[in-house]
């Protein structure tokens, strides 16, 4: 063995001939949680570890650190750091949301110190996960489906599986949804619900992100010999559609096709005043002209405003200035439905 790494305890002794087996594996409903929470590693970088807001620790003895640093990197870190997930510190203490960075995955419990030399030392930091504070691994499933700055960037697919093991666990999709407060509703949990029922295959292909959810809902209801016919004639109707769209049209064309759309106005003819004694006949309008109303405009140059649709803060503008708020309720119900 080289020099460089010393044998552990558990190396040295081997595997407890007591506790060995008595390990149970785990059940398929916590490997379905741990899929979506994530299942704790034995190392991370220290670039992962975030330190903790509760720490009343703020001053540090640099030469004990120092000191800690160089044998750790001779040597290996000897006792783990007890670390919560960023998910779950936030659970258990919501107020310190600012002071934990998003990149951040886990906070520090039990070893800043180790945590400081590890990074002086530029070497991973030995962790043992310990959420139990901030309540079940079910808990912190809720609160990373209900909770945008807690939420994982999960696929419609793991988003599925977590709503599975909520259900399972608290019994009803009514029960889960009032567990994540009116965070989602009935229509959402049930269309999560359908995906699962899908093949594998067709499954990969909406966790990919390439089959629609409302064609993968559809499919979920039928039987299952006829899902995978049903999405492959649907994506094939939904790709021939998309060809027959016409290119959109940019730059240079796209200003020249809007010139064109919106023709300059003409000024309006100035009618003369009739001079005196005058009688102001059918014909003299006539040869005159009449000048054109002036119409009211959205913008100032007299032309209508124009919606980026791939702006989400500017279609959302358009929708609440041009629908009453029961309709844009409507609108935003309808799109979550169908995604």
């Amino acid at each position: 063995m080289s020099p460089e790494r010393r044998k552990t305890a558990a190396e040295r002794t081997g595997p407890s001939a007591a506790f060995g087996s008595a390990r149970a594996p785990r059940s398929t409903r916590g490997q379905i949680i741990d899929s979506v929470v994530g299942a704790p590693p034995a190392s991370v970088s220290t670039d992962l570890v975030a330190e903790n807001p509760e720490n009343p620790r703020r001053d540090f003895d640099e030469e004990y650190l120092n000191s800690l640093a160089r044998n750790m990197r001779e040597v290996g870190q000897i006792q783990a750091a007890t670390v919560m997930t960023r998910l779950a510190f936030l659970v258990a203490h919501p107020e310190h949301k600012e002071a934990v960075p998003t990149d951040q995955e886990y906070v520090v419990i039990d070893g800043a110190c180790r945590l400081r030399a590890a990074r002086q030392a530029g070497i991973d930091l030995r962790i043992t996960v310990d959420d139990s504070s901030a309540g079940t691994r079910e808990d912190l499933l809720a609160a990373a489906l209900s909770a945008n700055h807690f939420r994982k960037d999960l696929t419609p697919i793991e988003e599925a599986e977590a709503i599975e093991a909520l259900v399972t666990f608290h019994g009803s999709a009514a029960a889960v949804v009032t567990v994540l407060g009116g965070a989602v509703n009935d229509s959402w949990i049930s269309t999560r619900r359908a995906l699962l029922k899908l093949p594998e295959p067709i499954q990969q292909r909406v966790a990919d992100r390439e089959v629609p959810i409302a064609i993968a809902r559809k499919a979920g209801s039928l039987p299952r010999e006829e899902q995978t016919a049903f999405v492959n004639t649907k994506m094939a109707e939904r790709e021939a559609l998309q060809a027959q769209k016409p290119k959109p049209v940019r730059g240079r064309a796209a200003a020249k096709k809007k010139d064109q759309h919106f023709p300059a106005v003409a000024a309006p003819t100035e009618t003369l005043a009739p001079a005196e004694g005058e009688t102001i006949t059918a014909a003299t309008v006539a040869q005159q002209g009449v000048p054109e109303p002036r119409l009211e405009s959205p913008t100032p140059d007299g032309r209508d405003a124009l919606i980026d649709w791939t702006d989400p803060d500017a279609v959302t503008a358009a929708i609440l200035e041009r629908c009453p708020p029961d309709a844009a309720r409507k609108v935003a119900q309808g799109l979550l439905d169908a995604l």
